[in-house]
């Protein structure tokens, strides 16, 4: 089994993103502005919600009319996401108000995808109580060091907030804390498995508090402002650590004590489905994080479906050519370095998709204090007015055979993550489409594009054809575990059941076991975002023949941008007509 759990990028955006769109009420049934006003001036409100939302999204917030904005880390209340709720339902009254057929085609875009986002959103509040922010992957205690490490320097006054910033997280995670015991008292407690890997997570991150990974950081990246006397590094650098050793170890040392104080009043070993309301809840994470409006039964056919078709494609392409498995089983890449590998794919790509403005990518690796429990790569998405220097980590723990990383780059940069995100930025969507966090869009594209960039590594078509073949069925598998045991209520010995053609090994079922249960719907975020991509282009195909350009699909899908698959497929229908229209 790949130990790769998950291949997050989660491009990082952690719970600043946490409820998307918060909204803005209006007085009558008349918008009193123009509906790109309307947009920017929501953005512009939003945006500013928490600080790192904020220095995540704009390098130049003054252009947005932001100024003096207030230092917040935000909070993680029932009540914080209650008003959150409320304002989200206004927001859409406000938006509904508008003439739709008065919209250009780019605003009707965006409308739609608002719409539905917050449609979807206002669902949320039958299942507060089932919110879980910790995660020993995607939680906000794994995300926050890394969000924390790269925080923009772009100016003196960022150094200054960012030191206002910290002594906020020690409240931030008291909230959690608080959130988690509401959650004990409720019978909705974690389990005590995911419970120890965030105690312990915990644990590495404090363990040598002098020398935290915060403090080295940030004394580095003081090294490269320009403008800073000796006078003013030396204050800063001691005002940074007393806030790391005083706030935000403090903070880890709270969650810690909380998580084992809590430990043993779970409900619930198994999957969500087991919990009163926990299907409902389920169901509401799948559209969240896929973007697929299909009911789940229709998607587990996808995925059964997807499965049974990649293992005869294995079994076909060993029939017709028996040493394609012994090959694959000692395959090497002859490109390992990062870097090497970014600059061949930016060349490499150039067939199948269109160009994007030359950037810069920096290639950080993660910190050994956080190595157990990071995935092996990630992406950190850069403001939407300064796309030029972008950031890939790399997680060099050994359990990750960086031998093997090209699929990964290509997943994280070119023709990945970072490909996308900097096409979408180019084009200057309207703002707030950058608030909106679409996972399934997200990563099923850079999984689509993985698999894709076995072709570009030199392989054989043989070897390459398996190569896909086999990690979209294993893919598949993993997101029909997820259902299965979050949806169907499978225990470990249904997992076993089900599993018996594909694994037999005890210790390997009870680790997918569990790497399901400590994060659900995590899996389908990758694997269902992918399988739409599939389906999208097996329709174009089907509809267009040999007028089919897999470079225009490409740019078709890279111009509409981060939405659900159901909007984008609405998009396809009138762009098949065009195509078809030009080429009579």
């Amino acid at each position: 089994m790949n130990k790769k759990k998950k291949y997050l990028i989660f491009a990082l955006m952690l719970f600043l993103m946490l409820f998307n769109i918060l909204g803005c009420s209006a007085k009558d049934n008349t918008p009193t502005e123009d509906f790109d006003t309307f947009l920017n001036r929501v953005f512009a409100t939003e945006v500013q919600k928490d600080t790192l939302t904020l220095n995540y999204s704009l390098a130049n917030p003054e252009t947005y009319g932001i100024k003096n904005p207030k230092v917040t880390i935000g909070h993680y209340t029932a009540d914080s996401i209650k008003e959150s709720l409320a304002n989200s339902e206004n927001y859409l009254a406000t938006l509904k108000k508008y003439n739709y057929k008065s919209l250009t085609e780019d605003e009707k875009l965006s409308y739609d995808i608002l719409k539905e986002d917050l449609e979807l959103e206002a669902s949320l509040g039958d299942f507060i109580e089932y919110s879980e922010g910790l995660g020993p992957t995607t939680g906000i205690q794994a995300q926050l060091p890394v969000l924390l490490a790269e925080y923009n320097f772009y100016k003196k006054e960022d150094i200054d907030t960012y030191l206002k910033l910290l002594p906020q997280v020690y409240d931030y995670f008291k909230e959690i804390c608080a959130f988690e015991k509401d959650k004990s008292a409720a019978g909705l407690f974690m389990n005590d498995e995911v419970a120890d890997s965030i105690i312990d997570q915990c644990k590495e991150f404090v363990k040598d508090k002098k020398n935290n990974y915060l403090i080295g950081i940030f004394n580095d990246k003081l090294t490269d402002m320009k403008g800073l006397t000796p006078k003013e590094m030396k204050a800063y650098e001691a005002s940074n650590k007393d806030a790391v050793i005083n706030s935000v170890i403090p903070a880890y040392e709270l969650l810690m004590e909380t998580l084992m104080d809590l430990k043993g009043t779970g409900t619930n070993k198994e999957g969500l489905c087991h919990y009163e309301k926990g299907k409902e809840y389920y169901e509401y994470l799948i559209k969240v994080n896929t973007g697929s409006s299909r009911p789940i039964p229709e998607l587990k056919k996808m995925l059964d479906t997807s499965l049974s078709t990649n293992m005869l494609k294995l079994n076909t392409i060993m029939t017709k050519n028996p040493e394609v498995y012994d090959t694959v089983k000692s395959l090497s890449y002859s490109l390992t370095d990062p870097s090497e590998i970014i600059n061949y794919l930016k060349g490499a790509i150039k067939k199948d998709f269109p160009p994007i403005p030359n950037v810069k990518c920096s290639i950080k690796y993660v910190d050994k204090s956080l190595q157990d429990h990071l995935s092996p790569a990630m992406y950190l998405i850069p403001p939407l007015d300064s796309y030029d220097n972008n950031i890939i980590y790399i997680n060099k723990n050994p359990d990750y055979d960086l031998s093997q990383i090209f699929t990964t780059i290509a997943h994280e940069g070119y023709p990945g993550h970072l490909y996308q995100s900097v096409y979408f930025r180019s084009k200057k969507p309207a703002a707030i489409r950058n608030l909106l966090s679409f996972g399934g869009y997200a990563e099923g594209w850079a999984t689509y594009v993985e698999y894709y960039s076995y072709h570009l590594a030199g392989f054989s078509e043989d070897v390459a054809d398996f190569l896909e073949a086999n990690m979209a069925a294993n893919m598949a598998l993993y997101c029909r575990l997820d259902m299965g045991i979050h949806y169907d209520g499978w225990s470990l010995a249904d997992t076993a059941a089900y599993l018996k053609n594909y694994i037999t090994d005890s210790s390997t079922i009870k680790l997918l076991y569990n790497t399901m249960i400590e994060e659900p719907a995590l899996y389908p975020e990758y694997g269902i975002g992918y399988l739409e991509f599939m389906d999208l282009r097996n329709n174009a195909e089907k509809a267009l023949g040999d007028k089919f350009v897999l470079k225009d699909f490409h740019k078709f899908l890279l111009d509409i941008g981060p939405a659900q698959f159901d909007i984008i497929a609405g998009r396809m229908d009138n762009w098949i007509k065009t195509v078809k229209t030009a080429q009579k």
